[in-house]
């Protein structure tokens, strides 16, 4: 047996947390509330609630590759929008 023993004898297990209760906990400090209050009121300790909001940052920015296929869709959407407003202009001479 390779578990580790807490100091009543009995093994220790280590909680899991569904995704969702941390991306639950993550949202209630983003919208405002203390990090503190929340892992309290969820029975956490503050620096796995501060773990997880540096994991979620992570995971919100985005990588190279779709980092260059923003810039290539916004000059694309540039583009659009300079047509459409050019044939805008067409338009609205052709009926004057």
């Amino acid at each position: 047996m390779n578990e580790k023993l807490n100091p009543g004898g009995l093994p220790t297990t280590r909680k899991k947390y569904t995704p969702a209760f941390k991306a639950e906990c993550v949202r209630q400090v983003a919208a405002g509330a203390r990090q503190t209050d929340v892992a309290r009121a969820h029975g956490i300790s503050p620096a796995l609630l501060g773990r997880w909001q540096r994991q979620a940052l992570e995971q919100a920015v985005p990588s190279s590759a779709e980092r260059e296929e923003i810039k290539r869709l916004r000059a694309k959407l540039k583009r659009v929008e300079t047509e459409r407003g050019i044939l805008k202009k067409v338009v609205a001479s052709c009926l004057l």
